[in-house]
């Protein structure tokens, strides 16, 4: 019974311990993942802008490429 009981609650924190770390990896990814988006559509948005590219963000009318 007490090997039993200690075995159990090894494998009880290790398994949180496994889907605490899982869940921190998931967001963290998630968060990189997001702040890659937005840095990478802004800096195509500068670079359009620079370039002289008409985006059409706010001014449906200024098509003139």
């Amino acid at each position: 019974m007490g090997r039993g009981g200690v075995v159990g609650r090894v494998l009880g924190v290790m398994l949180g311990r496994t889907v605490g770390v899982g869940l921190a990896v998931g967001v963290g990814v998630a968060v990189v993942v997001a702040l890659g988006v937005i840095v990478g559509v802004t800096v195509a948005v500068a670079v359009a802008v620079a370039v002289g590219v008409d985006v059409g963000v706010g001014e449906p009318q200024g098509t003139n490429v």
